[in-house]
């Protein structure tokens, strides 16, 4: 007897009927805990398995790791000595278990399945130039080469990745059958298996056969009879030759008039040879069919004259299928239609010209007026029109459920979401099929929330929801700071104190929230104010991007009138201002960098540009005796006969350059070079020199 079933025959013994032990429970409890067999994991090498689990293991595989644990602490598991001689094939390792009572025995069972080496001499598949071969292998299989083949490449693929695959017979090919391709397979056991195929290599053929004959598109025999629609005056030829290497013409299938005509096809074969195939094409006489095959009213073919359309329905699209294809149709009265029945008319003209109408019947449907309400249930019980429904804090909404009396009525329920403390009026809208409306309503009641809690607070635009001990900095001598609060309810109220008449240094800010049932929180952040900077320091000062010093003189180029200063103050919220930066003139330019702190505190910052002397030597013109010899450089220009002087005006590109003349007085009778020269306010020099010629005065006498 185990240790457990004595204790309960002890306690069975000693306790009253009477007592308050259950005697029966506990007992039952002791001999099933004493006879228990089970386990609380079971697994092989590691994976976990259940009784009679087959498991499959590698070839060669001699050992498998069995681990089991039992329930019961005094229980005993013990694993089949096989587990470490497993042999190849089937293997059956148990796992025995005895209870703590040493008596009771449960065996745990194991399919154990060590891979054999194989012995498969099959294939999978086999290719053939690249395509995969369906045909026999036993050596009635043929595989058709083309004419001239020598030799094909054959991939046998064997079924077991462990066998040798070898392939012989295909090189050396000759034309005809009498060529055979062999295949062994050799299996991992040393077993073997012999595959075999023809390879029939094709001689030029004689075959003018045809494996299709297409007129329109339709497949024909020789000496057919085509019958083809009136007006017909071509149709479309197609052929395939029943050898691949033969070729085919074809006439007669053009220029088609009413009556019999012969379309001829000639096919040439590999050989040379040839032979036709003709049918005869048979054009038919003009069409009398006015026989409609279906009518379709919005894409339903109709039944018995008579289409069937919604309600508000005015016009209709009406599809006839027409026999004869030469025939056509117009449709009337499948527009402006009314409530119930509307006749429309089909007139077919046929390829004659001759017309017959086809009458349909078009009812439209005409819808029920009926808005009534048939049941009403919230959150899946029933209530009746102007109820109150009475729902705990932070219901948001409630399922409403309202069926209609009119199956195609249409309800609509509004208000029964974004529910907020308090009433909440619910509509129910029932839309008849005909559009009229009938709307009942009843009333949601919330509960108020007792909810004092923040979803955000924030100060001067600072997240401080979750901040409780940090110290947030204001503006500079802020008097006053904005406080934003979301309640966790909606409902709830909150003031703020403390964020206004605020002092330099540390202020505590308070927000007091209460909620909808007048419970109320506190929640305090605290803030600091500093005061203003007197800094007027500055990092740099740069003229046109060159750095300068206050002080120092910076030279620039002549004719420049403007800089661009830009300084960096050493303090963020200090400004500056730049006098003196525009209207340069030649010479010394003084310019002053004013920098104001941010408490009002200035200071100067001064420097010099040096605008430099011009050194143009340019002329804007050249006037001699009123004569533009600007451009005019190599001209010789003539003046009055016996003339001794010239008037020159010249007028400088810089106005305020000099300029002299020389060679213009006195003149002499011939060429004279006059000579400019401009002296520009830095003292460069230019030349310019034009020629005037002076005539003597004539000795003609004839």
């Amino acid at each position: 007897m185990g240790m457990r079933s004595l204790i309960a025959a002890i306690l069975l013994a000693i306790l009253p009927v009477s007592g308050i032990v259950p005697l029966g429970a506990e007992l039952s409890y002791a001999v099933e805990a004493d006879q228990d067999t089970s386990l609380t994991s079971f697994t092989a090498n590691g994976a976990s398995v259940v009784d009679g689990q087959t498991i499959n293991l590698a070839q060669g595989s001699q050992t498998i790791l069995i681990e089991a644990s039992t329930t019961e602490l005094f229980a005993e598991a013990i694993t089949s000595r096989n587990s470490d001689n497993l042999q190849p094939g089937l293997n059956l390792v148990t796992v025995t278990v005895t209870a703590p009572d040493g008596e009771t025995q449960q065996v745990y069972t194991l399919n154990v399945i060590v891979a054999a080496p194989s012995s498969v001499t099959t294939l999978s598949q086999v290719k053939i130039n690249g395509a995969i071969f369906t045909g026999a292998l036993d050596g009635t299989g043929v595989y058709e080469a083309s004419v001239g083949t020598t030799q094909v490449t054959v991939v046998a693929t064997a079924t077991s990745q462990s066998a040798q695959v070898s392939v012989t017979g295909n090189t050396n090919l000759v034309a005809g059958s009498g060529n055979t391709v062999s295949i062994q397979v050799t299996s991992e056991t040393g077993t073997t298996a012999t595959y075999s195929f023809k390879v029939n290599v094709a001689t030029p053929n004689t075959n003018t056969d045809l494996s299709s004959f297409l007129i329109n598109g339709s497949s024909v025999s020789d000496n057919d009879i085509v019958n083809v629609p009136y007006g017909t005056t071509d149709v479309a030829v197609s052929a395939v030759t029943a050898a691949g290497t033969s070729t085919y013409s074809y006439t007669g299938n053009t220029g088609l008039t009413t009556g019999d005509h012969t379309v001829t096809v000639t096919v040439t074969s590999q050989a040379n040879t040839s032979a036709t195939h003709s049918v005869v094409i048979r054009v038919a006489a003009v069409s009398t069919d006015r026989t409609i095959d279906s009518i379709k009213v919005n894409g339903i073919e109709i039944v018995s004259n008579n289409a069937y359309v919604a309600s508000g329905v005015t016009s209709v699209d009406v599809l006839a299928t027409l026999h004869s294809g030469f025939s056509t149709y117009t449709v009337s009265g499948n527009t402006g239609l009314n409530p119930g029945a509307n006749t429309v008319t089909i007139t077919v003209t046929s390829q004659d010209g001759v017309s017959e109408n086809r009458i349909i019947t078009v009812n439209v449907y005409i819808p029920s007026n009926d808005s009534s309400l048939d049941s009403l249930s919230v959150d899946g019980n029933p209530i009746a029109v102007g109820d109150t429904v009475n729902v705990v804090a932070y219901v948001s909404s409630v399922t409403v459920e309202a069926i209609a009396t009119d199956a195609n009525a249409a309800v609509v329920v509004t208000g029964n979401t974004n529910l907020s403390t308090g009433t909440n009026p619910v509509t129910i809208t029932v839309t008849a099929e005909d559009g009229s409306k009938t709307s009942y309503t009843f009333t949601v009641q919330v509960a108020l929330s007792t909810n004092t809690g923040a979803t955000s607070i924030s100060i001067a635009g600072i997240d401080r929801t979750e901040s409780t001990s940090a110290v947030q900095n204001t503006a500079k001598l802020a008097t006053s700071v904005a406080v934003l609060v979301v309640t966790a309810d909606e409902s709830a109220t909150f003031t703020v104190t403390g964020n206004t008449d605020l002092h330099l240094g540390t202020n505590t800010v308070t927000v007091t929230i209460t909620a909808p049932n007048g419970s109320s929180a506190t929640y305090e952040r605290d803030i600091f104010v500093p005061g203003l900077s007197s800094n007027t320091g500055l990092t740099s000062i740069a003229v046109d991007g060159s750095t300068v010093a206050a002080g120092a003189t910076l030279p620039i180029a002549h004719g420049v009138t403007s800089v661009s200063v830009l300084a960096v103050t050493a303090d963020g919220f200090a400004t500056y201002a730049v006098l003196g930066g525009t209207n340069l003139v030649t010479g010394s330019n003084s310019v002053i960098v004013k920098v104001t702190a941010e408490d009002g505190t200035i200071a100067t910052y001064p420097f010099t540009v040096q605008v430099a002397l011009s050194g143009n030597t340019g002329i804007t013109s050249i006037t001699i005796e009123g004569v533009d010899r600007t451009s005019a450089i190599s001209a010789v220009q003539d003046t009055a006969k016996l003339a001794t002087s010239a008037s020159v005006v010249v007028v400088t590109t810089d106005p305020d350059a000099t300029y002299a003349v020389t060679g213009n007085n006195p003149l002499s009778t011939g060429v004279n070079v006059i000579t400019i020269s401009v002296s520009a306010p830095d003292d460069s020099i230019g030349i310019y020199k034009r020629s005037v010629n002076v005539p003597g005065l004539s000795s003609n006498a004839g």
